[in-house]
């Protein structure tokens, strides 16, 4: 069915799907975005700028859970199709769900496989489709359901003389995971979540990135989660250490470094004559520093070093 609002799918009974095995939502930012619309529609959900507040944001999320867990209810399974978002790190190109940060870390647990759709060349020269379903340094992908062996790859055959292609892979999944007792799915859910969770904090650039994880640990915390202290350790490592981000507590959230001013080269030959009076060797003076070069030291931190060079000279740590 073609959804134009969101009351066109929010009133879904069972009855009403009683005819299908398997729903299939394409795609499901669309589906969130038709959500967020319908919520806009009234104005006390919107700041002034139109943007839904913070509360009817998360009441989308939970709008979207509880519709989920409606069609799970109804004994449906569930396929969600999204398109990918093509990152990168570094000089590595990573595809995954076009979707938020707290979305995409949803979902990610929602889900039992998930997989990458992508078209290879063969050793012939052709054109085929793959399904990859391992996670990887290109893409995410999560594999419960053991499909496609050691390397995770369904190779998509033709659709005409294989109609049941899905239905096939579904139940394939499902009589894996139903080879497992309790305890071995929860172990294996958990650990993929960890997987996940250090795939995602290396792929984060910026604080916004940390803080949509930090949300997601919340709930990973509240769940008692067997990995969250190990997950936490992680975020707190990669905020700090890798993107230099600090934590604001008057705001509960964590910010980009302000960013690097160095000094003008006006000051840093200021710098250098500076030091040539007071014999002091250049090289010498920045290995101390811990720089390459006088142009990296901070605006803010111009005085100090003027002041650092005549306590040197004054203290007769003198460098020829």
């Amino acid at each position: 069915m073609q959804v134009q609002k969101w009351t066109d799918v929010s009133t879904l009974t069972a009855q009403d799907l009683a005819p299908f095995n398997t729903v299939i939502i394409d795609t499901v930012g669309a589906m969130l975005e038709t959500i967020k619309s319908y919520l806009q529609a009234n104005p006390q959900n919107c700041q002034k700028d139109g943007a839904l507040k913070l509360k009817a944001q998360g009441l989308a999320n939970n709008i979207f859970k509880q519709f989920i867990a409606n069609l799970i209810s109804f004994g449906k399974d569930i396929v969600f199709i999204a398109h990918a978002s093509e990152d990168t790190n570094g000089d590595q190109v990573i595809y995954r769900p076009d979707l938020g940060g707290k979305n995409r870390n949803e979902l990610y647990r929602m889900a039992d496989v998930m997989g990458y759709l992508t078209t290879v060349k063969t050793n012939d020269g052709n054109s085929a489709r793959l399904l990859s379903f391992n996670p990887s340094d290109t893409h995410h992908g999560k594999n419960s359901g053991a499909l496609g062996g050691n390397t995770g790859e369904v190779w998509i055959p033709d659709l005409k003389t294989s109609p049941t292609f899905l239905a096939d892979l579904i139940q394939q999944a499902k009589d894996h995971i139903n080879t497992l007792t309790l305890e071995q799915i929860a172990a294996q859910k958990a650990f993929a979540d960890w997987q996940n969770w250090q795939q995602s904090c290396d792929e984060a650039q910026h604080a916004g990135d940390i803080n949509d994880l930090t949300a997601s640990l919340e709930v990973l915390s509240k769940e008692g989660h067997m990995y969250y202290q190990n997950m936490r350790t992680y975020l707190v490592s990669t905020a700090k250490n890798k993107l230099k981000c600090s934590y604001n507590k008057e705001y509960n959230k964590w910010m980009n470094p302000p960013e690097f001013m160095s000094i003008s080269n006006e000051q840093r030959d200021e710098i250098q004559d500076l030091l040539a009076e007071q014999n002091i060797d250049v090289q010498t003076f920045c290995e101390d520093m811990g720089i390459d070069s006088l142009i990296a030291i901070p605006k803010a931190q111009f005085n100090a070093v003027k002041n650092e060079i005549l306590n040197k000279k004054s203290t007769g740590e003198v460098t020829q």
